[in-house]
């Protein structure tokens, strides 16, 4: 009860319960074994305080130490995923098991497969950390880094932030955007650690609101312009660039969108910043030359790890990560939080950067 607790702990919009139906899911799985293997209890038991121990260190509202970012956070994404990858499991074989009549809870060394899934898609977002990733746009006027869902957290804190405005500074871009949810909900006591990471960037730097960003957003819009302008409803020029940053809507986004996009009225190259990827498939040439989004996080839950593209939000046919083409050429990027719930499976962070062809 604690954990959903704290899920709801800064309100109850769409995002929080989508969370709380996953916490409850995952739960519910672990409960599941516990009831069929209870001689197992302690590694049941492990599997609930993982759970917890990530709301546990978001809701420290300070940056975690590294005894307790290894110690609780990373085992917690472990928790998730094991979580998820043995429900799904379930579901494939409790049919199968109740037609053969065997145990439909306990599904024994069918464990062992989610268990090495879960532990593999965690070290592999771990190994590659912030990959950096090539693209080449026609007509481009200079080198542009795309950012994303940084969610700036306990867990995504100052040595974080600062490691990756390392990372995109020695790119020597001549433009950074950020495509959304520079915050979390759990960090809005104070965010001067993303406000000093983003003024060490040497190229400018604009973002645009994301869900995450909405409780908090006039108050974070005024904070972020002088170090990174948050462009909401509203364009802007930066040098041979038009940019261009949309507001996040939970409901009615297609008219919203028509009735906010003036991107074309831009003179340069026109870039349109989008948190919900949904959009670039409303939008045509006329209102930008490019769209950047962000939100999917590479499509949460993915098999990049062993080098194949398919994701769980893929599947629902979700604009999950990487280039869409249809009308407008659109980027959804993979994010950069890798701590976080649902846990990422099997996909990795990335920086994404854009040069003339």
């Amino acid at each position: 009860m604690d954990t959903l607790r704290r899920v709801y702990a800064v309100g109850k919009e769409a995002n929080d319960h989508f969370v709380a139906v996953v916490v409850c899911a995952c739960m519910g799985l672990y409960g599941l074994q516990w009831l069929a293997a209870p001689h197992l209890w302690p590694l049941w038991s492990l599997g609930m305080v993982g759970l917890w121990g990530l709301f546990f260190c978001l809701h420290r509202e300070k940056a975690c130490p590294r005894w307790l970012f290894w110690g609780l956070a990373w085992p917690s994404q472990v928790a998730y995923a094991f979580a998820l990858w043995a429900g799904l499991t379930w579901l494939i074989r409790a049919p199968i098991a109740w037609a053969l009549g065997a145990s439909v809870l306990w599904a024994g060394p069918w464990l062992l497969l989610p268990l090495g899934l879960a532990l593999l898609g965690c070290l592999h977002a771990a190994r590659q950390g912030q990959r950096i990733t090539h693209h080449k746009v026609p007509e481009l006027p200079g080198r542009v880094v795309q950012l994303s869902d940084l969610h700036a957290s306990p867990l995504m804190a100052g040595p974080e932030l600062m490691a990756l405005v390392d990372q995109v500074n020695a790119l020597k871009p001549a433009l950074v955007l950020i495509t959304g949810d520079q915050v979390m909900p759990f960090s809005e006591a104070q965010h001067d650690y993303l406000l000093h990471a983003l003024a060490q960037l040497q190229a400018p730097s604009f973002c645009c609101a994301g869900n995450h960003d909405l409780p908090v957003l006039e108050r974070l819009k005024a904070a972020l312009e002088p170090v990174s302008p948050m462009l909401v409803d509203e364009g802007r020029s930066c040098g041979p660039f038009w940019l261009y940053g949309v507001n996040f809507h939970w409901k009615n986004a297609r008219e919203e969108l028509e009735r906010s996009v003036v991107a074309s009225n831009g003179e340069g190259f026109r870039i349109l910043m989008a948190h919900d990827p949904r959009l670039g498939a409303w939008l045509g040439p006329e209102h930008a030359d490019l769209v950047l989004s962000g939100h999917t996080h590479g499509g949460q839950v993915g098999l990049n790890m062993f080098g194949l593209r398919p994701t769980l939000l893929g599947l629902f046919g979700v604009r999950d990560q990487g280039w869409f083409r249809s009308g407008v050429p659109q980027y959804v990027h993979a994010g950069n939080w890798w701590i976080g719930l649902p846990p990422r499976m099997g996909v990795a962070g990335e920086i994404a950067v854009f040069d003339p062809v």
